[in-house]
């Protein structure tokens, strides 16, 4: 049973780095029933608004209110983890009371061995070593921030598991969106310095945002052409301005300060460019570290419309073999033979080493200056419009650019090349929602190769149509949709189980009393289910009312710890009941 009712409410907070604001007289409360998906692009302040629960930064203006002895566990973008511990030791450390087994079966979960040393962990070893260390240590809140990023899958789909099973409150930013779609219930949309709160998960976001987008939409139409009647009004001749109401003219003053969102054109497409009959040809492909062999007997024949997704475990040689097709490593065995007339656009896993004093357009304009595109030419400023960046941030030193705005900079210096074969690697990790729709639409349209590592589904089923995986130092391949993959997989791990089940099974019979029990269980579990969501539903729109909320979290306790009990006998009954078919 859950401890004491805990909320963060904002009220009125507004806050700014520089002269732009980032938060706009937020109100807003988060209880630990809620767990909630953060969405927005690169620099609309996501991140800033967990350093402010955390009071890293302070608001500029409101107050930020907390639960007394509320715990907080926080997963940043680029953890800081002390050298020379063990992983064991880092997550236990200031956390005595975890249990030294659970530590090392999560360490283990996320490829991490218990007795490593902190010293020798790549970027996204310090990441995994971070979550684990939040997730085995108790907490009323967890704020992740791209929790899944550095993730493979096996990782990913425990993650799911146990943040659907953890029982407090859940604040995380991610662009993985069926990981929103099954992890959250709750939807904030940071847009334009305001924030929008929609009680959904992903997909009933998509179409709740749509309806707020429309309603919008007529009311800037109807703002407009009420404006223009008062300007007509008020331009009248220095004697009709004499008997002008007061309340009128303050009316359309009122008016004229009222703000839309602007919303961008996302649509960016490339142009057809040369490719040769010959693009890559990959024959009998080795490549080993030591004594671990990543890959061997692989090859390939790419064809100009392919679109293939790279999945495996990390560490398995998908970069590798980016790598070795980019000739920076050597093969061990095989070759790799490339077209004369490629023009490679390479997006790869890590920041390249971008001058933090240069101006994000001089950046973009050591590529070029245009490009052509099916609208016609681009310049420089313009394909960083398109991408977001506008004229402000464009002559601002990249320096002052979050980590997603500085990985989106990059992935339009690749688009500037105008390539006509796409490598990407890992493409839409630390990119926005809005910016990978971009990346989809454009790779969608795009005339040439797309070869793809990533591990982000809902991306990969939109883009790609045919899978590579590594499986024991072989890369085999998948005609279909990465879900699918993932399901046909699954399916027959769980064909052998239902299958072993079968072979095991044996016959028990069901009284006429578990019979009835069943069918009234059938029938009170959703009534509880509707009833918990109804309270949580009053938490989240009624912040002030302190004594109704205490009244209702009691109520809430009794009823959680009672549809418990309910779903577990409602599960035995079922099991026994599937037993007796």
């Amino acid at each position: 049973m859950k401890g004491d009712f805990m909320v963060i409410t904002f009220k009125n907070v507004s806050f700014k780095y520089t002269d732009v604001p980032l938060l706009e007289d937020i109100n807003l409360s988060i209880t630990d029933n809620n767990k909630v998906g953060l969405i927005g692009l690169n620099g609309a302040g996501k991140s800033t608004l967990f350093k402010l629960i955390l009071e890293e930064v302070l608001p500029n203006k409101g107050e930020i209110i907390k639960s007394g002895k509320m715990l907080i566990n926080y997963l940043p973008q680029n953890p800081i983890i002390p050298s020379n511990l063990t992983c064991h030791q880092y997550v236990v450390t200031d956390n005595k009371e975890v249990n030294e087994y659970e530590v090392d079966s999560i360490l283990t979960k996320f490829k991490l061995d218990p007795q490593g040393l902190t010293t020798h962990l790549s970027g996204g070893e310090k990441r995994r070593l971070a979550l684990a260390k939040c997730l085995v240590s108790y907490s009323d809140f967890l704020l992740l921030d791209e929790p899944t990023n550095h993730l493979d899958n096996d990782m990913i789909l425990f993650l799911e598991k146990y943040l659907k099973k953890f029982n407090h409150g859940l604040f995380l930013i991610t662009h993985d969106r069926y990981f929103l779609e099954r992890c959250c219930n709750t939807m904030f949309e940071l847009d334009n310095s305001h924030i929008y709160s929609y009680n959904a998960n992903y997909s009933k976001f998509l179409e709740l945002k749509d309806e707020r987008l429309e309603r919008e939409a007529k009311e800037e139409k109807k703002v407009k052409s009420i404006l223009k009647t008062e300007l007509e009004w008020i331009n009248r001749g220095v004697e009709a301005r004499r008997t002008k109401q007061k309340s009128r003219i303050e009316r359309f003053e009122e008016l004229s300060k009222k703000k839309f969102a602007v919303r961008k054109d996302f649509e960016f497409d490339s142009v057809k460019t040369y490719l040769g009959k010959k693009i890559i040809e990959i024959t009998d492909a080795k490549k080993a570290y030591g004594d671990k062999l990543l890959f061997e007997n692989f090859s390939l024949s790419l064809m100009r419309t392919d679109h293939i997704g790279i999945t495996g475990d990390n560490g398995c040689g998908k970069s590798t073999l980016f790598k070795a097709i980019m000739n920076e490593i050597d093969l061990d065995n095989g070759n790799i033979d490339l077209g004369e007339t490629l023009r490679i656009g390479y997006f790869s896993q890590n920041f390249d080493a971008i001058d933090p004093d240069i101006r994000v357009i001089d950046y973009i304009k050591e590529e070029t200056n245009e490009i052509e595109t099916l609208d016609g030419t681009l310049t420089a400023r313009g394909l960083l419009e398109k991408f977001l960046f506008d004229s402000k941030t464009q002559y601002s030193m990249v320096k002052t650019l979050s980590g997603g705005q500085k990985r989106r900079l990059q992935l339009v210096k690749v688009l500037a090349k105008n390539p006509n074969i796409l490598l990407l690697d890992e493409p839409t990790n630390d990119l926005d929602i809005y910016t990978i729709e971009l990346l989809e639409n454009y790779l969608n349209n795009f005339i040439g190769p797309v070869l793809c590592i990533s591990h982000d589904r809902y991306f990969l089923d939109k883009v790609c149509d045919q899978i590579l995986y590594f499986d024991n130092s072989q890369i085999k391949s998948y005609y279909g949709l990465f879900s699918e993959f993932l399901e046909c997989d699954l399916l027959t791990k769980e064909t052998k189980i239902k299958k072993d089940t079968r072979e095991q099974r044996v016959r028990v019979s069901m009284t006429y009393q578990e019979k009835k029990e069943l069918e009234l269980l059938d029938a009170k579990i959703p009534k509880m289910e509707l009833r918990i969501k109804e309270i949580n539903d009053y938490f989240i729109k009624n912040t002030q009312n302190y004594v109704k909320i205490l009244e209702l979290q009691k109520e809430l306790e009794t009823l959680e710890v009672e549809y418990e009990e309910a779903s577990l006998r409602y599960l035995e009954l079922l099991e026994k009941q599937e037993k007796c078919s």
